[in-house]
């Protein structure tokens, strides 16, 4: 898993770490906006208290990115 987000490729799985309360507004915006992409959210394993979201949508990322708060952004490139 990479933490320079400046490698990011179009396709890689982008985990964000968020507080439980900041994944609940997430959670709502998503179903309230009824955006079209993938969303998968499970409770970190080394955070207590925390939930990861995944997608590989950019533009989803980019927006809980700058309109919500989060702990950490990283990201997983397939493999080739």
């Amino acid at each position: 898993m990479s933490k320079d987000m400046n490698d990011y490729r179009q396709g890689d799985t982008i985990y964000i770490l968020l507080k439980k309360i900041q994944a609940e507004s997430v959670m709502d915006e998503w179903l309230e906006g009824n955006w079209q992409c993938d969303l998968t959210v499970h409770r970190s394993q080394k955070n207590k208290g925390c939930v990861v979201l995944e997608t590989t949508d950019l533009m989803f990322a980019a927006r809980i990115i700058q309109w919500h708060t989060y702990e950490r952004v990283t990201y997983k490139r397939e493999k080739q």
